[in-house]
C-alpha cells in the first residue's frame, strides 16, 4: 500500500489529525510540543482506497536548533518512505521560517506535498487558510483536526496522488511472492544473500511496485519465487529507532504484496514481542507463514536442543502453531536450500480447494464422537453441512441450527482437526458459522 506521512513542527496538531484520519486514538495528543515521542502508523481506508498513514511526531527539537543532524536524518527518512507528504502548519499562528525550511526540503526531493492548514475551527478562521500558499505548493487544504472539519476535502486531494499498482496480475499469478520479515540483526540480509547465492538461476533484479523496493526473482525447479526485499529493512544506522520504525512500514508494505511470509528469528535468543507482533500481522492479513530460526550453528548441539526450541516456540507463539519451523544457518548455509520447498508447501496449502463431498465427509468424521455445544436447556448445536467459501487463505463456512451455541473451544477443536485431516500446514484458516435459513 501507499504511504502518506504527516510532517510539521511540534504542536501544530499532527497527532490530532492522525487520530482523526485513523478513526481511533493511537497518538497521545497534548498542548506541550514534542509530546509524540514514538512514531506511529495506521491504516486508512477511504472510498475503496487504503494507505498507511505515518505520524512522525515533532520534527524539531526547538526553535533554537530546528535542524540539527539527528533531526535532519529523521526528516530524510520520513521523506524517503512517503508517496505523499502532508505538511501541517498552524492556521492560528501562520507560517514561519521553520515551516518554509521543511517546505524547501520537500520540494528538493520532488515529493507530492499537500499543505494542511490546521486549526481552522470556524468560518471566521477561513481566511487563515491562505497562509499555506506562502510555502509555494499548489495544494492547500484547511482543516480542523479537532472537530473533523475539512477532512473529506483533504481526502479528495490526497487520493488521486496515491500510486496505482503497476504489477502485472497475469505474471503475478505465475509466481509466488515471499516477504522476508524479522527484527533487526536476526540475519535477514545474510540469509537472503545465501539463498540467492546458491546454485539457482537468478532471473532478474527488477524494480518493485513500491518506492525503494527491489524484488529478486528466483527460479527453483521450474517455479518462480519473487522475494520482496527492501534495503531499508537490512540497513544499519546510528539512528536505529527511526530505522527500525520505518522498517516496520516497509515490512507491512511487502507483506501486503506477499503470498507467503518468512519470519526470521534468532535461534540464540528467545522470541521477542516484536517477533510475536510480526507473526500476528501475518495471521491477521491471512498470509501463509514459515518460521525460520537462523544462526542455528551458534546453538550448543546436544540432542535435545531442537525439541526444546520447538516447545518454546509452541508455547510463546501458539497462535501460529500451524506454521512450519525450519532451523537454518545463513553462515554455513545449513538447510538454506530447503527454504523454497517449505515456501511452496505453505503456498499450495494456502491456495488449496477441497471438494465439497470430501470436506463434508471429513466434518462428519470429526464430529462423530464429539460432544456438541448446548445452551444448557436441551438445545444442542447441529451442523448441517460445510462449504469452502474461499482460498488464500482457505475459508470454511459451517451451516448450523444456532450459531451462537458455538464456543471458542469447540471452534478451536474443529479448526485443529480439520487442519490435521487436510494437512494444511503453513496457512491460517478462516472458519465461519452461519444459521441455515
Amino acid at each position: 500500500m501507499a504511504v502518506v506521512t504527516i510532517v510539521g513542527k511540534p504542536n501544530v496538531g499532527k497527532s490530532t489529525l492522525f487520530n482523526r484520519l485513523i478513526g481511533r486514538r493511537l497518538a497521545i495528543t497534548d498542548d506541550v510540543p514534542g509530546v509524540t515521542r514514538d512514531r506511529l502508523y495506521g491504516e486508512v481506508s477511504w472510498e475503496g482506497k487504503s494507505f498507511y498513514l505515518v505520524d512522525t511526531g515533532g520534527l524539531f527539537l526547538g526553535d533554537d536548533n530546528p535542524f540539527d543532524e539527528a533531526v535532519r536524518r529523521q526528516v530524510m527518512l520520513s521523506i524517503k518512505e512517503a508517496d505523499v507528504v502532508l505538511l501541517v502548519v498552524d492556521g492560528k499562528r501562520g507560517v514561519d521560517h521553520v515551516d518554509k525550511e521543511v517546505g524547501e526540503l520537500l520540494r528538493r526531493h520532488g515529493k507530492e506535498v499537500v499543505v494542511v492548514v490546521n486549526k481552522i475551527d470556524s468560518p471566521k478562521d477561513s481566511a487563515s487558510v491562505y497562509c499555506g500558499y506562502e510555502l509555494g505548493f499548489e495544494r492547500v487544504v484547511g482543516v480542523s483536526a479537532e472537530h473533523g472539519l475539512g477532512v473529506a476535502e483533504l481526502m479528495e486531494v490526497v487520493l488521486p496522488l496515491l500510486p496505482q499498482e503497476a504489477r502485472d496480475r497475469a505474471e503475478a499469478e505465475s509466481e509466488i511472492s515471499v516477504a522476508i520479515l524479522g527484527r533487526p540483526n536476526v540475519g535477514k540480509s545474510s540469509l537472503f544473500n545465501a539463498l540467492l547465492g546458491d546454485e539457482r538461476s537468478i532471473v532478474s533484479e527488477v524494480p518493485g511496485t513500491t518506492r525503494d523496493v527491489v524484488d529478486s526473482i528466483l527460479e527453483v525447479e521450474g517455479r518462480r519465487y519473487r522475494f520482496l526485499d527492501t534495503a531499508g529493512v537490512r540497513r544499519r544506522s546510528r539512528i536505529r529507532d527511526d530505522v527500525e520504525y520505518y522498517s516496520v512500514v516497509r515490512a507491512l508494505r511487502a507483506l501486503d504484496r506477499a503470498d507467503v511470509a518468512l519470519l526470521i528469528m534468532d535461534a540464540t535468543e528467545p522470541a521477542t514481542d516484536q517477533d510475536k507482533k510480526l507473526a500476528e500481522e501475518v495471521k491477521s492479513r491471512g498470509k501463509a507463514l514459515v518460521l525460520i530460526l537462523n544462526k542455528w550453528d551458534l546453538v550448543p548441539k546436544d540432542e535435545l536442543v531442537g525439541g526444546r526450541f520447538v516447545k518454546f516456540i509452541e508455547r510463546e507463539m501458539g497462535f501460529v502453531s500451524w506454521a512450519p519451523l525450519l532451523f537454518v544457518s545463513a553462515r554455513t548455509k545449513r538447510n538454506v536450500l530447503r527454504i523454497p520447498s517449505y515456501v511452496l508447501e505453505a503456498y499450495d496449502n494456502w491456495s488449496r480447494r477441497v471438494p465439497t463431498a470430501r470436506l463434508n465427509a471429513l466434518v462428519k468424521e470429526i464430529l462423530a464422537f464429539e460432544r456438541m455445544p448446548s445452551d444448557g436447556r436441551g438445545r444442542h448445536l447441529n451442523v448441517y453441512y460445510c462449504v469452502q467459501a474461499g482460498t488464500r487463505p482457505p475459508r470454511f463456512v459451517f451451516f448450523v441450527n444456532q450459531s451462537d451455541l458455538v464456543d471458542s473451544s469447540f471452534e478451536r477443536m474443529v479448526e485443529r482437526r480439520l487442519r490435521e485431516a487436510l494437512e494444511l500446514r503453513g496457512t491460517p484458516l478462516r472458519v465461519e458459522w452461519r444459521n441455515r435459513r
